[in-house]
């Protein structure tokens, strides 16, 4: 059970590109779905996270169906120790998630592919999915005291500071070194 007060609990928030979390990569010639050969960097960071931060049960950024279409690491880690792993996501990106030249819509009417520039942080979305976040992870304090939370990059940042307002220790942790290091890695 849980203690009460605020100050005894800890969030170790770990803010990626979901990419990394995925067990599963697309294959750039074939297009289809295989076993990722990387990956192993997380892992040990999920370990570390739960032997030596003292996790007690895992949220992570994912499709709420997401082991039904390939587990994350995070989850086959949960699984492997007899954690709760929890999905930790709310409603799917969709193309006003992104910036394309020319516009998607008229990409589409030229019958042209458009290029991908960036993803958009929309902020009334953001704001209601982080929000949703925070209730999560505040509802799962009920029964941990430490959680690991693993959220795409963007939310690490409002996440932590909103956890820190309330005075709930935050780790928060950045792991990006795959994709700065080699983007094929993902």
């Amino acid at each position: 059970m849980a203690s009460r007060n605020r100050m005894d609990q800890k969030l170790i928030l770990i803010g990626t590109d979901h990419r990394l979390q995925m067990t599963i990569a697309q294959d750039p010639t074939t297009k289809a779905w295989v076993p990722r050969t990387g990956g192993q960097h997380f892992r040990k960071l999920i370990i570390f996270c739960i032997e030596q931060l003292g996790a007690g049960a895992i949220l992570e950024e994912a499709h709420s169906e997401q082991e039904g279409i390939a587990p994350t690491i995070c989850s086959t880690v949960a699984k492997e120790r007899g954690l709760p792993w929890q999905a930790l996501a709310m409603g799917e990106p969709d193309l006003t998630d992104a910036l394309f030249n020319p516009p998607f819509g008229e990409a589409m009417r030229l019958r042209i592919k458009p290029e991908l520039l960036a993803g958009r942080y929309v902020l009334k979305t953001q704001i209601s999915r982080e929000a949703f976040m925070r209730q999560t992870i505040m509802k799962r304090f009920e029964d941990h005291d430490c959680l690991l939370a693993v959220v795409g990059y963007v939310h690490l940042g409002v996440l932590a500071n909103r956890f820190d307002a309330e005075q709930i220790r935050v780790e928060a942790l950045l792991y990006m070194y795959p994709l700065v290091v080699d983007e094929s890695k993902a």
